[in-house]
């Protein structure tokens, strides 16, 4: 989660040259990401800070004292494994019927303190499919749809995320690399690829906020809700795709967060009449009443299901998307100076096949953007555990 924090001045009028908005009011606030689950693992916490418009990057919030504690004097405490990601010590689950409260002391000594937020009903996926659509903006491609289905009536607020995989081919992958020998006068020689750099796997994580809720419904019934959409123009589905989709069911208090934080992502324009300053959640600072804090601490209950599909699956007979890299071929000369092989070489592109020419224009070898014959550019080659052919 980025959070963005200031106030945004705009003078329109008579205004002809690039501009480029600066944040005149800012506060550094602490940002707190977390939820823990009744899933029996080692539960995530995550701090950073908020920054300005014309930042590229946040502050992770190094070094602080993290636990959640329950009613029943249980305490989990959390430790730093990677910078502003704090995991608990030991695996534990939410479990109904109790209240738990989220600790955090930072470096600087200030205490943070959440609401106490018990577990909410649970609620299973019935079932995830894929359909071939036609979105809202007019694009073919392919809907992840949920449905899901509570009998109890408790389950109502809903909040999604998934872990999309897929399998990809390097379009000029080549089995052998060239190296150069001698620069002046020209020798080159051809080793055999130490690994097979064709085919691989990337997984991407969804960034967006989605959620919906059933307590306008006469039934606690999710049906068709669409919870990702992959454009027939995006080539992660150009072989093999798989998704893993999260279901969340999730306390109102935290459906109204993330509905207001959705609404102020959504914002057509930057520069709207109204610019929300400040989101506020369920943590607080414990010695001060005017400390904001940007985040919410909640307790959910998940429920997960996979599915896998080829792209032919979907689309019998039209052409791959193109590649996540434009490829483009070029035949350095070998036999002007300076060599442009050489210059090719330096600059990271990789042999790609053979011409079968070679005259002062056309050199023997193609040769292509690294990223384009070498796949571990973009993903790993390491098939993942979970992979079905």
């Amino acid at each position: 989660m980025k959070v963005y924090l200031g106030l945004f001045v705009l003078l329109l009028f008579g205004c002809t040259e690039e501009f480029v908005p600066k944040t005149e009011v800012f506060e550094s606030l602490l940002v707190i990401e977390g939820n823990i689950t009744d899933e029996l693992k080692q539960q995530e916490i995550r701090l950073s800070r908020t920054f300005r418009f014309e930042e590229d990057n946040g502050f992770v919030e190094n070094n602080a004292e993290v636990k959640v504690f329950d009613d029943f004097q249980n305490e989990y405490f959390f430790e730093e494994t990677e910078s502003g990601r704090y995991i608990s010590k030991i695996p534990f689950q939410a479990l109904a019927n109790r209240k738990y409260t989220l600790s955090v002391k930072t470096d600087d000594g200030k205490s943070y303190s959440s609401d106490p937020v018990v577990l909410p009903q649970k609620a299973t996926i019935d079932n995830v499919y894929a359909e071939r659509m036609t979105n809202d903006d007019g694009l073919e491609g392919i809907g992840i749809f949920v449905d899901s289905f509570d009998t109890t009536g408790n389950a109502q607020f809903y909040r999604y995320e998934y872990e999309e995989t897929y399998r990809f081919f390097a379009p000029f992958w080549y089995p052998r690399d060239i190296v150069i020998i001698e620069e002046n006068p020209l020798e080159v020689d051809f080793v055999e690829r130490s690994l097979e750099k064709r085919v691989c796997y990337k997984t991407d994580l969804s960034e967006k906020i989605i959620i919906t809720k059933t307590d306008d419904f006469e039934e606690n019934k999710v049906l068709k809700f669409l919870v990702r959409f992959v454009g027939i123009d995006n080539y992660i589905i150009s072989d093999r795709y798989t998704i893993l989709v999260h279901q969340f069911i999730q306390s109102r208090e935290a459906h109204e967060f993330y509905e207001t934080l959705l609404e102020f992502s959504n914002s057509e324009t930057l520069f709207s009449q109204i610019q929300p300053g400040f989101i506020a959640g369920n943590i607080k600072e414990i010695e001060s009443t005017d400390q904001n804090v940007v985040g919410f601490f909640q307790v959910t209950s998940v429920s997960s299901k996979r599915i896998f599909f080829n792209y032919r699956d979907y689309f019998v007979v039209e052409d791959l998307p193109p590649y996540f890299e434009t490829c483009s071929l070029v035949t350095p000369t070998i036999r002007t100076l300076p060599f442009p092989l050489i210059s090719a070489v330096e600059n990271g592109l990789v042999l790609a096949g053979l011409t079968g020419m070679n005259n002062d224009s056309v050199g023997p070898y193609f040769m292509v953007r690294k990223a384009c014959g070498d796949c571990t550019e973009i993903g790993k080659t390491e098939i993942p555990d979970f992979w079905e052919n």
